[in-house]
């Protein structure tokens, strides 16, 4: 897992696995239903980029989203004093 401290980070870090994957931007687009211009945004971490937009790229990259958080991994069912 790799934590990622900003936006430019997230589109290095895509950039790279699209590359692993051997897709050009092009191709990257077509599979995503995107522009080439969208995903260029993305990787040079463009900050008005959609999260739709960004989810479709990371379902083709077959990348998880997954949000840290203590307050997540809180029971579900604390007991409280009133």
């Amino acid at each position: 897992m790799i934590y990622l401290r900003d936006i430019l980070e997230l589109g290095q870090q895509l950039r790279w696995l699209r590359k692993q994957t051997k897709l050009s931007q092009s191709d990257l687009a077509l599979r995503a239903g995107l522009s080439r211009t969208a995903i260029q945004a993305i990787e040079s971490g463009k900050t008005t980029c959609q999260l739709d937009t960004l989810f479709k790229v990371l379902t083709v990259l077959n990348i998880k989203l997954a949000i840290d958080h203590s307050l997540l991994k809180a029971p579900t069912h604390a007991s409280t004093s009133d």
